[in-house]
């Protein structure tokens, strides 16, 4: 998979998945099924004795919004993409310069100069284009002259609910990481690097290893969940308790005074080893407990045996 930046691609024959892909979920995979099966499909055309294989390639053009607190750092979108089989990733900054395009001019400098469009793949509700003056049937207005053809997706439901990164990042506003799992297709994840932390987890029989997430990537609702940990991008996977939140027991403790400052902290079962620098990545499996404030130390290991328990024995 090539990424590229739209003002520098030279594609011919392409099928192009349009959105922003802020949050890749189940409604953005049905595009990229799409643009996959029509670049899966090579079509042979017979001239006489000629023939000439019209080899179309897989691009998804993603519009990039000023967000922070995303659903999908970049990273995590490249790989969900590479691992769908995506020939191109074609990143478009929404700036002064996008803005001010036409739709008619979106069409022809971006999609027909630029990547050369066969197929235009977008879900129903597709604005582009300024003052999001475009939408689904601009495109299917210019597409005979332009040479492509437009096919349009319905916005998916699942239990009567609009699949949207903005539904989801309600949900984790929420905690619900397991309707998130059901919506994107695939857990809720947080990667990072191992830093050190108080270390007073270990004192008490649960060492802890600490992440910082990348400042822009969206946290869930704090509290304690069931992850899974993957280390170093390794397939073995380790059940896990990891808090989400300011840790007010273990400040009171150490006497910090750092408690609005969020951290990821988790606790992995039945594993010993040093994981300092090493790179981690926590799927959310479920949600635990709000975050609690305990009187003491004693009392928040009772609760970790607890919630050990759960995770163990899936209660």
């Amino acid at each position: 998979m090539e990424i590229i930046a739209y003002d520098k691609a030279q594609l011919n024959n392409t099928a192009v998945a349009l959105g922003k892909f802020e949050g890749v979920h189940k409604g953005h995979i049905l595009l990229i099924n799409k643009i996959i099966e029509l670049a899966n499909d090579k079509t042979i055309l017979s001239m006489g004795e000629m023939s000439i294989n019209k080899s179309i390639k897989s691009v998804v053009f993603t519009i990039n919004m000023p967000d922070e607190n995303v659903i999908n750092l970049d990273s995590e979108r490249y790989d969900i993409f590479k691992g769908f089989g995506v020939d191109y990733v074609c990143e478009c900054p929404f700036d002064e310069r996008i803005s001010r395009l036409s739709p008619l001019e979106f069409i022809k400098k971006i999609l027909v100069e630029r990547l050369g469009v066969s197929y235009v793949v977008v879900g129903s509700d597709f604005r582009f284009g300024h003052k999001r003056s475009g939408d689904v049937s601009t495109l299917k207005k210019y597409a005979a002259e332009y040479n492509y053809e437009v096919i349009v997706f319905e916005k998916l439901k699942i239990d009567d609910n609009i699949i949207s990164s903005t539904f989801i990042r309600k949900l984790l506003e929420k905690g619900d990481v397991q309707a998130v799992d059901r919506y994107m297709g695939r857990p809720y994840s947080i990667s990072g690097k191992v830093v050190f932390g108080k270390q007073l987890g270990r004192t008490i029989g649960f060492p802890t290893v600490n992440i910082i997430p990348d400042k822009r990537k969206r946290l869930p609702l704090a509290g304690a969940y069931e992850t899974r940990v993957y280390i170093n991008d390794d397939s073995l996977e380790y059940k896990a308790i990891t808090n989400v939140g300011s840790n007010p027991t273990i400040n009171k403790e150490t006497g910090s005074k750092k408690d609005t400052e969020i951290i990821v902290e988790t606790h992995i079962l039945d594993y010993s080893g040093d994981l300092y620098g090493k790179d981690i990545k926590l799927d959310f499996i479920r949600f635990l407990r709000t975050e609690m404030k305990f009187d003491n130390i004693e009392e928040l290991k009772k609760q970790l045996e607890k919630d050990k328990e759960r995770v163990n024995n899936k209660i």
